[in-house]
Formats: structure tokens, sequence, C-alpha cells
């Protein structure tokens, strides 16, 4: 007998859906019957991947092209999801520079690359999930999933304040929406092979005068318990998880899928 996750004709959201994580999450949505959009802000890679996903499952998917510091232009990705499929079920977060934009100490901080990066992550979660929760209360279901970051836990990088940002975004929204079957929770990612990790990593090693092995090692396979870079699937997976009805009982959550980078105790 077949597992089954409940998301079959279920419709989902995904933001930074054109590329890692987010794209696998859409792959997994997808294989487990659900419908997706997916969203970011370069068409043609939009597209190029849309295409690519459905090939390969066979499911229904759109490419809608998205900023999700414009209010106008999130709410048009929802309004087209609901157009194409009926309504939106489920809504993945996940339209983020990886690491913050802002990194290097406060005398060379960039205070409008901060806005930039609180604008995109931080504000635009808030406006994908404004504009979809209408259409879960309505149905009486819904499934909000926030991709984080660790740095919600660590003080490795100043834009790590819109993570710790969104895991009080989380908790707060999913106090509100419960008693509408709606779930909300946040998944903070370790350092995951993701197309963004891989060229900044070279970046890195070139910059260094190192090799990409070295770089990962140190960042990925050194700190973490699992002694390696996490594959994107070891996070999307946790994702559909929560999306489904495996999950229907976690709400209000922040959960770490680091391989054990983190050493923190959190009770």
């Amino acid at each position: 007998m077949n597992l089954d996750l409940g998301l079959g004709g279920k419709v989902a959201v995904i933001t930074g859906g054109g590329v890692g994580i987010g794209k696998e999450t859409a792959r997994k949505l997808l294989m487990a019957g659900a419908k997706v959009a997916i969203a970011a802000r370069t068409a043609s890679k939009l597209e190029a991947a849309a295409e690519e996903l459905r090939q390969e499952t066979g499911g229904e998917i759109i490419a809608v092209p998205t900023d999700t510091t414009s209010k106008e232009s999130v709410e048009a990705l929802v309004a087209k999801t609901a157009e194409t499929f009926g309504s939106v079920d489920i809504l993945v977060n996940c339209a983020a520079a990886p690491g913050g934009l802002v990194r290097n100490a406060i005398e060379e901080a960039d205070e409008d690359m901060l806005l930039l990066d609180l604008n995109t992550k931080l504000f635009g979660y808030f406006r994908t999930a404004k504009a979809c929760v209408p259409y879960m209360r309505k149905a009486g279901w819904g499934r909000i999933v926030n991709v984080g970051g660790l740095t919600a836990r660590c003080t490795e990088a100043l834009s790590g304040m819109r993570n710790t940002a969104l895991v009080h975004f989380t908790k707060t929204l999913s106090d509100e929406v419960g008693k509408d079957g709606i779930t909300v929770n946040i998944i903070h990612p370790g350092v995951t092979r993701t197309e963004h990790i891989e060229e900044w990593f070279a970046e890195m090693a070139e910059e260094e005068g190192t090799t990409v092995e070295a770089i990962t090692a140190r960042e990925a396979g050194d700190p973490a318990a699992l002694k390696r870079m996490l594959e994107v699937e070891e996070v999307a997976d946790p994702i559909v998880f929560l999306c489904s009805k495996l999950g229907s009982g976690i709400t209000g959550e922040s959960i770490a899928v680091d391989g054990g980078l983190s050493r923190a105790v959190f009770l």
C-alpha cells in the first residue's frame, strides 16, 4: 500500500521556485499529485524549470514571474494561480538571497542592501501569506511553510535578523489562522548544495587560493554532525511533510534541517 500524503489536487504556490530548494519542493509536490505555481524574478530560468518539471513529473505546473518586493506582483501571482487551478491551498516561501546580502562588519554594512534583504524575504513572505490566506480560510484548510535560515540562531551575519523576524511572524500567524485549519511553520536549512551555494563556494575558493572541496569541508562538512553538505531533497522532504496531512498536528514550529550543523540545545 502506498502512503497517501493527502496532496492530490492541492494547489501550491512556491516562491523562489526556479532553483534549489524551491525547485526541488515543486518537484516533490508535483510527484505527490499537487498542482504547482512557481515564482521567481527571472522569467527565462523560471519557464525552463517549469518545463523540466512538467516533462519529468507529468504534473500541472505554471511559471509566474514575480517580484516579492512588489505587493502588486505578489497579488498578481496569487490571482493567476487561483484563476488557473481554482484556489490556493499551500504556500512555500523560498524567495531570498541565500545567506543574506549583508554579511560584513557594521562599518561596511550597506543600509540599502539590508533594506532590500528585509523587503525581499521578511516582507516578501508577509505579502505572499497575506494574499494566500483568504483562499485557505475559505477552504478551511491550508499549509504555509517559510524557508528561513540558521542565521536566525547565530551571529554570523547582520542579515540574520530577517530570519529571526520570520520566526516571530511564523509563530504569530500560526496562532491567528490555526482555527481556520491552516498550519504555519518555518524550516531553517543548513548548508545545502544549491546552484547559489556552489557558485558562492567557487568564488570563496578563488579568493582564498584554495579548492571548492576545501571550502565545502570547512563550511559544511567539518562543523556538521553528519560531516557533509545537505542535498536539496533532504530539505524539500520535510517541507513536503509539513504540507501534507501527515504534518497536520505541527504548527508554529521552527525546525532546523541542518545535518547537525548547529550545536545549541532548544527545550
